[in-house]
């Protein structure tokens, strides 16, 4: 029994196995060839079949070699072996599910009509750069966002652009200005690439009659034919509330509060900015007034006429806050006030304007930097700086006097306009020292004259002696000399003695002079009158029994200038009298 059961359960492992093989042999054998070359992409399959008219049993490489045209719908990708079409001129991939278009279709040389419509594509399919006699490209009901100005490249076998309910917001200006394949349009003078437009949100300037009249409607186009209308920039926000001098020009829109008329959803490429047409009360994009106004958001890509692609928004500008105030000063360059202060009151950011005045006496000789300008949120100061006017002053005499008054040096005058500084300086004079600094030493001219006085004090050094000598003109001696004291510089003065019996023959020529460091000698000197004493006779003059010694006589002592008779003792006076009387009694006794 337990044989038996081994047995059968080894026979159905058997049979099962050659069940599998022969299944996957009949699978294999079943897998037609089309399917295996064009990856089992059936909407790929189904299109050759019914192009064909054959099954995919029966289709080989020759037949797609030789098939020009090929309608696909609901696929979702190319295959691989796209490149098996290689006679294709139209081609149309349509209502499926298709992201991008592979670079092997650029084989298919000989394709002059590509029809991709209804599919997923975002990006511009590059490769149709790569097909040489592409005449027509069906792109509508995609995502494209973007056409490539290179595009104009293809001019000489393009002729008709397909780009219905894309999300297109511009077209390049490139393609407006030159000639393609399609026939020639007189009101434009070329030959226009045939577009088809419509379902976009076209918001670029495209030339008015380029566009035929059923294939432009529901962007937003200032040149648009009347039989298809243009969709509508709205807003859909409230008042925008701004402060006041806000400058719109500074400020992007929010896109957020933007729509279209229709309810479409704005596609994200749009940008938007704000534009001043001059019908409110802003100041070019600025709100320079209070109050209620309005503002324009446009596209950054339409012109200022397009109607479609902008929208007057409602604005409310706030009250302007006020500025601090700004005081103006008039100032001498010494900081002294010339004028009353002027105070200016404005709105913040308000610009103001300060202006000089004119003062009497004074010149303006700097203008402030921020004489002109705007009111802030701080207080400022703009300062005028005033020079004043020079007016002849009076002089300043300056002298160089003893404590006598005696100038000691020549006196020295400032001279100049009333408020200009004066510097006198103290001179060294030989001989003197300076006892009084004046207290004007240095001080500013003025209408007023002035004096300035340096007063000096003799220095006292004492001379050498001048001695005064009396001799008659033989050399004898006639009187005691006299020895003059005084100190360097002092002046002396000295003069004869009358001597009985004698007259003055020769004065000195030093007879007056003024004390130095040397010695000097004076001397007088006699001779004998005549017929006064006999032959023989003989006269002495004794003085203080003549042995006295020389007079001395000090200049510092004396009120006044030394005179040799002012030295003579008294004893020595009596004596020549006594002389005089004794001679004239003997004579006239030897006379009777």
């Amino acid at each position: 029994m337990r044989k038996t059961f081994l047995i059968l359960t080894s026979f159905t492992i058997f049979a099962t196995l050659i069940s599998l093989i022969f299944s996957n042999v009949y699978a294999e054998q079943s897998t037609s060839w089309l399917e295996q070359e064009l990856d089992g992409n059936e909407p790929f399959i189904n299109a050759v079949e019914r192009r064909l008219n054959k099954s995919r049993e029966e289709v080989n490489l020759q037949d797609l070699e030789s098939m020009t045209t090929l309608d696909v719908e609901n696929a979702s990708s190319f295959p691989e072996k796209i490149t098996d079409f290689k006679n294709l001129t139209t081609l149309t991939v349509q209502m499926g599910t298709i992201t991008e278009v592979p670079d092997n279709l650029a084989e298919l040389k000989k394709i002059t009509t590509l029809n991709l419509y209804k599919n997923n594509l975002t990006e511009f399919p590059m490769v149709v750069f790569q097909l040489p006699v592409l005449d027509s490209l069906q792109l509508a009901n995609n995502s494209i966002k973007e056409i490539p100005p290179e595009l104009t490249s293809m001019s000489s076998h393009l002729s008709s652009l397909g780009l219905q309910n894309n999300q297109l917001i511009s077209i390049p200006t490139e393609f407006f200005t030159i000639d393609w394949a399609s026939g020639y349009w007189p009101p434009l003078g070329l030959r226009p690439l045939l577009t088809s437009l419509a379902g976009n949100q076209i918001t670029s300037d495209i030339p008015a009659d380029y566009l035929d009249n059923y294939n432009n409607g529901g962007n937003m186009l200032e040149h648009y034919s009347y039989k298809q209308g243009q969709d509508q920039l709205v807003y859909n926000g409230e008042p925008i509330t701004v402060p006041f001098n806000t400058d719109f020009k500074q400020l992007s829109p929010d896109e957020s509060k933007l729509g279209l008329a229709s309810n479409k959803a704005l596609f994200d490429a749009h940008e938007f900015e704000y534009y001043d047409d001059g019908s409110s009360t802003l100041e070019n994009g600025v709100a320079t007034k209070e109050g209620p106004g309005f503002i324009t958001i446009k596209s950054t890509l339409s012109t200022k006429s397009n109607p479609f692609a902008k929208v007057r928004v409602p604005i409310v500008v706030e009250a302007p806050p006020k500025g601090a105030d700004i005081t103006v000063e008039y100032k001498s360059t010494t900081g002294e006030t010339l004028a009353p202060i002027d105070t200016l009151e404005g709105l913040l950011d308000a610009n103001y304007t300060s202006n000089p005045k004119t003062i009497t006496g004074y010149t303006l000789t700097e203008t402030p930097a921020n004489a002109n300008g705007t009111f802030l949120k701080e207080p400022q100061t703009v300062t005028y700086i005033y020079s004043k006017d020079p007016v002849p002053a009076e002089p300043v005499t300056v002298n160089y006097v003893d404590d006598k008054g005696k100038e000691l040096a020549p006196s020295e005058t400032f001279t100049g306009f009333i408020d200009d500084p004066y510097v006198s300086l103290e001179k060294t004079i030989d001989g003197y020292s300076l006892v009084s600094a004046p207290t004007n030493a240095n001080g500013k001219l003025t209408a007023n004259a002035q004096t300035v006085n340096y007063i000096y004090q003799k220095i006292l050094i004492p001379a050498e002696p001048v001695t005064v000598n009396y001799i008659s003109d033989t050399g004898e001696k006639l009187a005691d000399q006299t020895l003059l004291k005084g100190n360097i510089g002092d002046p002396f003065s000295t003069s004869p003695e009358t001597i009985t019996g004698y007259k003055l023959k020769t004065t000195p020529t030093n007879a007056k002079g003024t004390f130095s460091d040397k010695t000097q000698t004076i001397e007088y000197v006699y001779e004998k009158k005549k017929n006064l004493l006999k032959k023989g006779s003989t006269l002495s003059v004794k003085r203080n029994n003549s042995t006295s010694a020389p007079t001395e006589i000090s200049a510092a002592n004396k009120p006044k200038l030394p005179k040799t008779g002012d030295t003579k003792p008294l004893d020595s006076t009596l004596a020549g009298l006594f002389l005089l009387a004794s001679t004239i009694i003997l004579w006239r006794k030897n006379s009777h």
